[in-house]
């Protein structure tokens, strides 16, 4: 009988204890069921910011310098066409323009406008240099008499008399994407938004 007694108390002693370490592993387990705290998520979402806004300014510089990239294409183009017309022009009429002869006797460094239909006696100055873009045909010019629309670009030619040592016109197109023409603008570079493009036409 002693013994049975012993035994009963001792499995009551170990079904107690299993009671006591299912409590605590329990407890455990629903410590570890808990979300993350608010510091946590705070700083989560710090750190996601931060990085959202890095690449929204990345790509901003990136879609800012690809403009600009295209804007300079542009006006150098623009300013490589203003010397091909003016030699063109001193091709197609040589006998009158030449260095001893400027054109419409104007000052010597004058700022003319040409296009493409430009002829000897439309070579003048203007208080409009912008270049328009045709609608139809994607031709930049000065013209307003087609249907046009208005561009940032403008362009300027300046026509010099080179008589010694030797007899040569040097012609020089200026092109600005500046937004506002010449007048304001100082050197024209690249940080001003304006390239140049020289060439000097023998006689």
């Amino acid at each position: 009988m002693l013994k049975r007694k012993s035994s009963n108390a001792d499995r009551a002693l170990r079904f107690e204890n299993k009671k006591n370490i299912t409590g605590i592993f329990a407890f455990k387990a629903s410590e570890n069921k808990q979300g993350f705290s608010l510091v946590e998520v705070l700083f989560s979402l710090t750190i996601l910011s931060v990085g959202i806004i890095a690449v929204v300014l990345m790509m901003s510089s990136n879609i800012k310098n690809s403009i600009t990239a295209k804007n300079q294409v542009i006006a150098s183009e623009l300013a490589q066409e203003g010397v091909e017309l003016v030699v063109n022009f001193k091709k197609n009429d040589p006998l009158r323009f030449v260095s001893t002869n400027m054109v419409t006797r104007k000052p010597d460094g004058s700022n003319y406008l040409v296009d493409v239909n430009t002829t000897y006696a439309e070579f003048a100055e203007n208080s409009s240099q912008r270049l328009n873009i045709n609608n139809n045909s994607g031709v930049y010019s000065h013209s307003i008499v087609d249907p046009f629309t208005p561009t940032k670009f403008y362009r300027r030619i300046e026509i010099k008399n080179n008589i010694a040592p030797v007899k040569t016109i040097i012609v020089t197109s200026f092109v600005t994407w500046n937004g506002i023409g010449f007048a304001l603008m100082g050197t024209c570079n690249i940080a001003n938004k304006c390239v140049s493009i020289e060439a000097t036409l023998p006689d």
